[in-house]
This record gives structure tokens, C-alpha cells and sequence, in this order.
């Protein structure tokens, strides 16, 4: 009986664990949760990232797409589940640093789901990476939070710039 009791107490500490950190104050708003995720991502060279933290953003069967419009002979694209992402694309963050900053946001919302696009300013710390695109986020809210559920991103070309709708007014391009 008392291993029973030091398990079930243990399980229910663990547990309480888990719930903290998964309601951070970052997954209760749509805003919160694309800014934290572009927190958790930039970083310096030889930082590591908290990919703990990173998985928490996203529902366990969420995906990530990443489309190069440039590839030939249309555009490529690419997916990969949360621990493909860390895997392959997550060391190249540490290594080079890496930096994010939200250049625009367009929420379209609706009763438990969300469609963001985030513009984006990104670079790598080595400066042999920098571009501007879109973030395309599909949020779900379930269990008092935000989920990722699926997030598409593709930088943009000089045939397809981002429209000034999609940006912060000292982001958009003068005429």
C-alpha cells in the first residue's frame, strides 16, 4: 500500500508539472503563442534552444511546411512533424544564431480556431541567411490554450514581395 501511495503521489506531482508548463501565459493568447515561438527559436551562436518549450506551442500531431518558392521547376515543399523540425533544421539555430522578429500580424479568428499570418524579418548571426516572409499559422483553442496545430512558412521572392497589408506600417514599402 504505501508504494501505492508514493507512486499515485508522485504521479499526480509529475503531473501537476506537466500542467504548469503547458499553461504558461504565452498559450492563453493568439499573439502570445506565435511571439513565443519566435522567442524560443532566436537565440545567439552556441545557444541552446528550449525545444521542451518549443514542443508545448504545438498539438502532438501538428506539422510544419516550409515552402521554397525558387526550387526548381515550380516551388518545393517540405514537411516535417515537430521532432523532424528539431532534429534536422533545430541545430542549425545553435549553431549559426539565429534571429526573428515579427514585422506584421493579421488574425482571423473564430470560435476556438485562428489563422495567423506573421510576417517575419529573419537572419542567422553568421550573416549568411536573411530574408523576410510569412508565417501561416493554424491555431486550435482546446484545454484553456492556444495549440499550434499546423504552421507553414515561405520567405519572400522578388517576383512575390510581402503586400503592405501584412505589414507593420514602418515595415511596408513607400511607393
Amino acid at each position: 500500500m504505501s508504494k501505492l501511495l508514493t507512486f499515485l503521489f508522485a504521479f499526480f506531482l509529475f503531473s501537476s508539472a506537466v500542467n504548469a508548463q503547458k499553461n504558461t501565459e504565452a498559450v492563453k493568447s493568439i499573439e502570445g503563442i506565435v511571439n513565443e515561438l519566435l522567442k524560443l527559436i532566436s537565440g545567439d551562436i552556441d545557444e541552446e534552444r528550449d525545444w521542451e518549450a518549443y514542443r508545448n506551442l504545438f498539438l502532438p500531431t501538428a506539422q510544419k511546411w516550409i515552402i521554397n518558392p525558387k526550387a526548381p521547376p515550380h516551388s518545393q515543399v517540405r514537411a516535417m512533424n515537430i521532432e523532424e523540425f528539431i532534429r534536422f533544421v533545430g541545430p542549425l539555430y545553435g549553431r549559426d544564431g539565429f534571429l526573428e522578429v515579427e514585422t506584421g500580424l493579421t488574425i482571423n479568428e473564430y470560435n476556438g480556431i485562428a489563422n495567423v499570418f506573421q510576417s517575419y524579418h529573419a537572419k542567422n548571426l553568421k550573416g549568411t541567411y536573411d530574408k523576410k516572409g510569412i508565417n501561416s499559422y493554424q491555431l486550435i483553442y482546446h484545454q484553456d490554450r492556444w495549440w499550434i496545430a499546423s504552421l507553414t512558412f515561405v520567405n519572400e521572392s522578388p517576383t512575390a514581395k510581402i503586400p503592405n497589408t501584412y505589414l507593420n506600417p514602418e515595415f511596408q514599402e513607400k511607393n
